[in-house]
Order: C-alpha cells, then sequence, then structure tokens
C-alpha cells in the first residue's frame, strides 16, 4: 500500500515538475557534455463508431500515441554513454478504453500510465536497459512507411467497441478480439541490444508487469532487426518471438504459458514517396493475422508533408475457432513542420464471422491533432 502511494505520488510530482519545466526551456546542458532535455505532446482526437445500428461518438486521446511527458538525462562516461528516462501518460480517456456501454472518466492518471522509468548504458557491446520501458519486441510487428500509423496503425483505436449482431443485441465479441497485432508491450524489464552490423542488429529482454495488481508473469521475448538503404529505396524488417509464464511452478501447464509470433515489413521509394507496409502474426492458440499498408507521402502544400494510405486486415481465429475477420481503412495525414502540428483523419470498416451468430459490419471514423514538443 505504502508503495502504491509513494509511486502515484511521485507521479502526479513529476507530471506537475514537467509542466512547470516546459514553459521554461526544453533542454539545459552541462560542461561535460550531459543534457536533460524535456519533451512531449498532445493528442486530442474524435473518435465515432458506428455498429451497423448505432453511433457512439467521444473526445478521446489517441491511444496509438497518446498525450504524454518526458524527460532524457544522459551523460557520457569514458567506456560509453548513461542514459536516464522518465515517460508517462497523461491520464486522458483513450480511444481504446470507450465503447457502446463504458465511457472512462476524461481525467484519471493512474500507475499504468507511466510508460518508461528506465536507465541505459550504451557502449562498444551494445545496450543494456534496467526498468519500465520497452520489450525486445516492441514495434516488431508495426513498422511502417507511409507516416500514418498515428491513425492506421495494425492495431487498432477502436479496440473496446463490440460487434452487434442481426438480431440487435451487442455480442461478446470486441474489435480487439478479432483484430490483433501480436506486437510487444512495455514492462518492467531488463533488456539487452547488439551493435548494428550491417543493418542487423537483435535484441532479448525479460520482464514482469509491475504496474498491474497480482501479475506473477514472467515475460520473454526476442527480436531481429534490420535497416537498410538501396538506391532509391529504404528498406526495413523485424521479426519477433515472445513468450509468457505464470511462474515455474505452473510451467508444465499448458493454459499457464503463450507464444506468439510477429513480424513486419515497410519498403519506401523515395523519389515518388510510394510505400508499402506488411505485417504478419501467429499465436498457436489464438490464431493468425496478415496486415497490408500501401501509401504515397508527398510535399503537396508548403506547410508540410502529407500522407495518404489504405490499408486491409485478413485475421483466423483469433476470437475464437473457425472464426474470420477483415477490415479495410483510409487514413490522411497532414504535417506543418514549422508548428510541429500533425492532422489527421482516418475510415475504417470491419466485418467479421464465426458460425455462432450473424454480425453487423462496423465501421469508426477517428480524427485529431497531434502537437509535439
Amino acid at each position: 500500500m505504502q508503495m502504491t502511494r509513494f509511486t502515484e505520488g511521485l507521479g502526479v510530482t513529476l507530471l506537475a515538475l514537467l509542466w512547470s519545466t516546459y514553459s521554461v526551456a526544453q533542454t539545459f546542458e552541462n560542461k561535460q557534455g550531459g543534457s536533460v532535455r524535456f519533451y512531449g505532446q498532445a493528442s486530442p482526437s474524435y473518435l465515432s463508431f458506428d455498429d451497423g445500428e448505432d453511433t457512439t461518438a467521444n473526445l478521446t486521446d489517441n491511444s496509438n500515441s497518446n498525450t504524454r511527458l518526458g524527460f532524457v538525462i544522459s551523460q557520457p562516461t569514458s567506456g560509453g554513454d548513461l542514459v536516464l528516462t522518465f515517460e508517462t501518460g497523461l491520464g486522458f480517456r483513450q480511444s481504446v478504453a470507450v465503447s457502446q456501454d463504458y465511457k472512462p472518466q476524461a481525467l484519471d492518471w493512474q500507475r499504468t500510465a507511466l510508460r518508461r522509468f528506465e536507465a541505459a548504458y550504451t557502449a562498444d557491446f551494445g545496450t543494456v536497459a534496467i526498468g519500465q520501458g520497452f520489450m525486445a519486441t516492441d514495434n516488431v510487428a508495426t513498422l511502417d512507411a507511409s507516416d500514418t500509423a498515428l491513425v492506421l496503425s495494425v492495431g487498432v483505436s477502436d479496440a473496446s467497441f463490440a460487434f452487434r449482431e442481426t438480431s440487435g443485441e451487442l455480442s461478446n465479441v470486441r474489435i480487439i478480439d478479432a483484430f490483433k497485432d501480436f506486437d510487444g508491450s512495455r514492462l518492467f524489464r531488463i533488456r539487452y541490444d547488439t551493435p548494428v552490423y550491417a543493418g542487423f542488429s537483435a535484441a532479448a529482454s525479460y520482464g514482469r508487469n509491475i504496474l498491474a495488481k497480482n501479475d506473477n508473469t514472467d515475460y520473454y521475448d526476442i527480436a531481429l532487426r534490420w535497416f537498410r538503404t538501396l538506391g532509391e529505396f529504404e528498406l526495413a524488417a523485424a521479426a519477433g518471438y515472445a513468450s509468457a509464464s505464470k511462474g515455474l511452478a505452473e510451467v508444465d501447464d499448458d493454459k499457464s504459458k503463450s507464444q506468439r509470433y510477429s513480424g513486419s515489413f515497410s519498403m519506401l521509394h523515395t523519389p515518388t514517396g510510394l510505400n508499402l507496409s506488411a505485417s504478419s502474426g501467429t499465436d498457436p492458440d489464438t490464431g493468425t493475422y496478415g496486415f497490408v499498408r500501401a501509401g504515397w507521402k508527398s510535399d503537396l502544400i508548403a506547410p508540410g508533408p502529407s500522407a495518404f494510405a489504405i490499408s486491409y486486415y485478413d485475421g483466423n481465429d483469433l476470437a475464437v475457432e473457425n472464426s474470420s475477420s477483415e477490415g479495410v481503412g483510409f487514413a490522411v495525414v497532414q504535417a506543418f513542420t514549422e508548428h510541429d502540428l500533425e492532422l489527421y483523419f482516418g475510415y475504417r470498416s470491419y466485418s467479421y464471422d464465426d458460425g455462432a451468430a450473424n454480425y453487423k459490419d462496423a465501421s469508426s471514423v477517428f480524427s485529431g491533432a497531434r502537437y509535439k514538443f
């Protein structure tokens, strides 16, 4: 109880400190080459979901890239660089949390909003990070060359909404049940990243979810990444494996452990701005998915680049065995470079079938702005 109160009190105190510091300056440097950098972003959005019968609309915070504040303390040493990072969401109502029958409070900061609280040391041997932060497979399934992931990511922003049966009743099948991405998460972990060799790097991590109550699960994952520029093309690929088990006492219980495999690829043709991204993942217990997104980026107007993309998602056995899910999306993101601002609009349609009932098609409109500082 005391640790919980301490953590929450620390979070509120740091939020106040960060906000007051931003109004004065963003970066401080010392004579030894170190620095303290304050940063953040505001990400308000409007989400409207049509389940085929009723439309639910809410003002939310964009869960794909939420409102946050943070700071980074970096200090060179004789053998490498030491970096301390703190980052937290501000607790605004998340787009993934609203549904037809649930609307969270507009502001409710809890310790689960802590995104990063870590120390990392980088030297010739690579990087070791300890604390709350990204697991090795984070972003493995979500590589994006279109610059539209803010609104058209593999993961869905309207995750908690439910499909409606043709009878008019809301089902127990949510969008997130049928549209998954198997991407990595943020946990309290120890992580190691190798140096980059010929565009390749590898990472491994072990973590626990200390921000959630009564979670005794051990999480392990490994990932391989590749980035390269070949002529007029910028290429990137990533693949990862993640497993979770509920302690050594239960390791022989199949229900106490899970595995998942995921990966993605992106390609950008720099002269034309044409791009393509693809993602796929599988969990032996909960099915597979495939996702593809094609886009175009261009300097159509003076304030900044414009990005357009369309996407297609296909899932099998994700919600239940023998279920299928399909989704089609469109997005446009307009950047205003001088003002560090992006405006976006996205549309997605969803269809689902599992043979147990008949479901209406659903769709959502997602729009908003992201301002970084």
